[in-house]
């Protein structure tokens, strides 16, 4: 990177041209920039473990410990249907 004002080629992270004393504004914005990016993903972390005790909360939520009856009635009442009408059908004929 270059001075802006005299030139010389200087360091990009500095944040004053050695040789002319000049402050170096692209330090300024590579600096904001890295706060802005430390602060994302400060939030991203918090975001993350937000995630992490919801999906936690709801595994416990969903548990076997909850009984579904209709998981049970359903295939049952699926086979009665299945051979009556096979029954019905039979006889018809």
């Amino acid at each position: 990177m270059y001075c802006q004002n005299c030139g010389s080629e200087i360091d990009q992270n500095a944040m004053v041209c050695p040789y002319c004393g000049q402050v170096n504004s692209s330090s300024d914005i590579i600096r904001k920039k890295d706060i802005k990016i430390e602060e994302m993903e400060q939030k991203i972390a918090k975001l993350e473990e937000i995630v992490k005790e919801g999906s936690r909360s709801t595994t416990k939520k969903a548990g076997i410990k909850i009984f579904q009856p209709w998981i049970f009635i359903f295939p049952i009442v699926f086979l009665i249907l299945f051979f009556t009408l096979f029954i019905i059908l039979v006889t018809i004929r």
